[in-house]
């Protein structure tokens, strides 16, 4: 039986890391009938370990016409599932991978179920649902720390936390029972694979194992993991500093983006100095309460678990973030310092290149007087020569000349 592995997220649940892990170790899945196709031409302005984007791309059409965008949506989506079945030809299954399906099929892409069923039937292959979820608080704070760092101007958040999380909208889909439910009623309850996302819950305390599990793999030491680059938080002050930068319109995506680095190599600093949490510690009881009996609901019939909550309860104890905290200043200079160093150490390596630069221009430029100094000295070496041969032929003619003068002895 031929399987598809659709890992839809959620966000903020390591799906950087699982994606990076399959994109590198594709090679070795090979091996065992696993395949993680590289559809990166489908959608290149997308990170192109996210290989399951072809089912959710946004499309810009004329005039915003809504058949057109249908006709067009369709079409990249055969596009991307020609090449899935054609993978399905030589591997018994395929992976693949993107967070944003999640919340997009709330609304935008909601007809994909439908579509993947179908495919399934008519192919002969059958889709499971890999989906890992974090405990709603938590994953509430990370969300809005995540929507802070995007440097596009039409993804810059400038509201503050107390506005973002008065209105979280129904595409977050919090209740997760019911977005597990809305799958299942598609693909049966068998083929939806749900998984917590928290310290301790992982298989072998690792997620890559804990994945491997799932598509019935075992971790060992011939997969690859590598040393990538964490998705940096923004915690202390740093998080506020880049939402007030977010609203100044003067500033591009690379503006933004160097800034974001700055504040970055202060966040450890930052987080060491003033330890705290986006909610206080009954603001995430109330919300834990709020998604008790759902959670428990997921527990039971997705984990097994009949008398367990889904997610441990227990909650650190840090104090709620404020805006007139005493670090702000230390911060704010902290920023700065940083900031001052980063573009001196720039300028610094700016000079040192344009001075390698402006030696290689002065050798150039030498090497032309040379060869024109070469060709006048050697021009008068041969003028002398054939000066001396015109001499020496004169010489001869004139010789005979005198001898052909000369009166004979014997007259």
């Amino acid at each position: 039986m031929k399987t598809l592995y659709l890992h839809i997220g959620m966000s903020k649940t390591g799906t950087k890391s699982i994606q990076n892990f399959c994109w590198e170790n594709n090679k070795i899945l090979n091996k065992y009938g696993y395949c993680y196709p590289d559809l990166s031409r489908l959608c290149p302005e997308t990170i192109k370990v996210k290989n399951a984007r072809f089912m959710i791309q946004k499309i810009k059409v004329e005039n915003d016409d809504k058949e057109a965008l249908a006709k067009a949506v369709a079409a990249k989506y055969r596009e991307g599932m020609d090449l899935v079945v054609k993978a399905f030809e030589t591997y018994d299954n395929v992976i693949l991978s993107d967070e944003d399906i999640f919340q997009t099929t709330f609304n935008r892409r909601k007809s994909l179920w439908q579509e993947l069923k179908d495919d399934g039937e008519k192919y002969g292959f059958t889709v499971k649902i890999i989906v890992y979820l974090r405990r709603q608080d938590e994953f509430m704070a990370s969300r809005w720390n995540q929507d802070i760092k995007d440097v596009k101007p039409d993804k810059r958040i400038t509201m503050t936390w107390e506005e973002y999380i008065s209105d979280i909208p129904k595409s977050r889909q919090m209740n997760y029972f019911q977005k597990l439910e809305s799958m299942a009623a598609y693909f049966g309850k068998e083929n939806i694979v749900a998984r917590r996302f928290q310290r301790g819950a992982f298989y072998q305390d690792s997620i890559y194992a804990d994945f491997m599990q799932i598509i019935g793999l075992e971790m060992t030491d011939e997969y690859h993991i590598s040393k990538e680059e964490r998705n940096l938080n923004l915690p202390g002050n740093t998080h506020e500093f880049k939402r007030i930068l977010n609203g100044v319109n003067d500033l591009s995506d690379d503006d933004l983006k160097f800034m974001r680095g700055i504040l970055e190599k202060c966040a450890g600093p930052s987080k060491e100095a003033y330890p705290c949490a986006m909610l206080s510690k009954d603001e995430s009881k109330k919300i834990i309460s709020k998604y008790k009996k759902s959670n428990r609901r997921v527990a039971k019939e997705y984990l097994g678990e009949s008398f367990s909550d889904l997610f441990d309860t227990n909650i650190t104890d840090l104090p709620k973030w404020t805006e007139n905290n005493p670090f702000m200043q230390q911060d704010m200079i902290r920023f700065m310092a940083i900031g001052l160093k980063k573009l001196r150490d720039e300028n610094k390596k700016l000079r040192a290149d344009m001075k390698k630069l402006q030696q290689k221009v002065d050798k150039m430029a030498e090497k032309p007087v040379k060869k024109e100094t070469s060709e006048k000295t050697e021009k008068p070496e041969k003028t002398i020569k054939s000066e001396n041969n015109e001499n020496n032929k004169k010489t001869e003619k004139s010789g005979k000349s005198e001898k052909s003068e000369k009166p004979d002895k014997k007259e």
